[in-house]
């Protein structure tokens, strides 16, 4: 089944506990917007809309015109 990973530039999932990158996973692309809008209620979000890369698809995501993170879409890992 596919998910929705979450990644904060400020404070990136590379540098967090594996648990705190579980909890930025959710199952819908919606549950991983909404994600963000509770990181920055009130302010002006934008997302890119999803684009592949040479790893994921990545929908990255603006906060005030500034690019704050990305949502990864990504296959479970029983997925080819």
């Amino acid at each position: 089944m596919t998910h929705y990973v979450c990644d904060l530039y400020s404070n990136t999932n590379w540098n967090i506990p594996p648990e705190e990158v579980a909890a930025r996973t959710f199952n819908t692309e919606q549950e991983a917007g909404q994600w963000f809008k509770d990181k920055y209620s009130g302010n002006s979000l934008e997302f890119s809309g999803f684009h592949d890369t040479e790893r994921y698809v990545t929908n990255w995501v603006y906060c005030n015109g500034k690019e704050v993170g990305e949502i990864t879409k990504r296959p479970s890992s029983n997925e080819f």
